[in-house]
């Protein structure tokens, strides 16, 4: 006859990680980039993707926003668009500036960066509350 103790442990693990990622919410990569050509919006990108690994660290500053029910994190953050760029620029962005200087003529292209950074989304039906992980 056999014993059912010898997945007691793994059972554990498995109720533990479902456990915590039911309190923590969704793990979410997310990054942006902004580029203009002498003042003029040349592209911007939000990249976002979900986590594959779990992401180390404590929530920090948090972001609650209005959604509709059936409304994807994507479509979310595209719509609340300058709500987070200015949750998301509390922290550290990366600026990069470049100008040209010639007879007559002056070009300048800057980009700014805000570097991928582990975000916890919780979404309830009316509400998403994003946390950044630090």
């Amino acid at each position: 006859m056999r014993s059912g103790t010898r997945n007691r442990s793994f059972l554990l693990t498995i109720y533990t990680l479902i456990g915590t990622s039911a309190l923590l919410g969704d793990e979410y990569l997310i990054g942006y980039r902004l580029t203009t050509h002498n003042a003029t919006l040349m592209s911007d990108r939000l990249s976002i993707s979900k986590s594959m690994t779990p992401c180390l660290g404590e929530k920090k500053e948090t972001l609650s926003l209005t959604r509709n029910h059936s409304q994807t994190l994507k479509s979310l953050l595209n719509f609340h668009e300058d709500e987070f760029i200015e949750f998301a620029t509390q922290q550290s962005v990366n600026l990069r500036s470049r100008q040209d200087i010639s007879n007559h003529t002056q070009t300048s292209t800057e980009t700014m960066t805000l570097p991928t950074r582990c975000y916890v989304v919780d979404f309830n039906d009316d509400l998403v509350t994003i946390s950044l992980l630090k």
